[in-house]
């Protein structure tokens, strides 16, 4: 059977979203096109995203970086190619995957069970926020996975051993700020100023000053929720609702057909 995915009638379908979505003169038609084609191939994003969960590395986290990788492959991908854009996407957001694994991963690594457990302990936690309405607590953690609030303890220690992802951290690399270089080392593929680090840092800049040094708190410096509330003097019921409508504001950002267009 032929994988729908890279099927010759979705690659056609592919290939005129894309021209309605880089050169409409309606921003509808624009936004319409580019949602369309985001939506075609976010199931090819998550499966390969999917493959590095369970390794240190939130999934959710994940999926954000294989959808941004997917942007950026429709962004660059050349119609002149006989490609078809599922094989030119892969490797694309595979690429990007192992980028922020290698970035992101292990300081120390712990062994295999604990890993796993780290992880079984982080999707609980998002599961049980939802569930109880507020930031649960170790107990609340160890009861739901059968687990002792001890080894809970143990899993969330681990966290300490990841890498932090400051956006503006700088680097051995003369200093710059870690988004600069992200738009230095662009492959230049198709059209050099379509880069994704472009396209992030200007969906940042959109947000408010809260908004970002709450996802600069969140993923760069690894805190709780309840830890943010602490530092912002917040309870952690609204940095929950904050974080879930920054992220919602984020993607919408990103998913502007100003930026497509940029």
């Amino acid at each position: 059977m032929t994988d729908p995915s890279r099927g010759p009638r979705k690659d056609a379908r592919t290939r005129e979203l894309i021209v309605t979505a880089r050169t409409s003169t309606s921003e509808t038609e624009r936004s319409t096109a580019l949602e369309a084609v985001t939506r075609l191939h976010m199931p090819l994003a998550r499966s390969l995203a999917h493959r590095y969960a369970g390794k240190g590395l939130d999934r959710e986290d994940l999926e954000q970086v294989a959808f941004l990788a997917l942007l950026k492959a429709i962004r660059r991908f050349d119609l002149d190619q006989a490609t078809e854009f599922g094989a030119y996407a892969t490797p694309t957001i595979t690429g990007e995957l192992r980028r922020h694994f290698r970035d992101h991963g292990w300081l120390v690594r712990p062994p295999r069970g604990l890993q796993e457990r780290r992880q079984l302990v982080t999707d609980a936690r998002t599961r049980l926020e939802q569930t109880l309405g507020h930031e649960p607590t170790q107990a609340d953690l160890a009861t739901s996975l059968d687990l002792t609030v001890e080894q809970v303890k143990e899993a969330q220690v681990a966290s300490t051993n990841l890498r932090p992802a400051s956006l503006d951290a700088t680097t051995t690399d003369g200093g710059r700020p870690v988004l600069d270089l992200v738009d230095a080392r662009a492959d230049h593929q198709t059209d050099p100023g379509l880069d994704e680090g472009i396209v992030v840092r200007t969906a940042l800049k959109r947000l408010s000053a809260r908004d970002q040094e709450i996802i600069e708190l969140r993923f760069a410096h690894d805190m709780t929720q309840a830890e943010i509330a602490q530092t912002m003097g917040l309870s952690a019921m609204q940095v929950s609702r904050l974080l879930r409508r920054v992220l919602a504001e984020l993607r919408e950002h990103l998913d502007s057909p100003e930026l497509l267009s940029a």
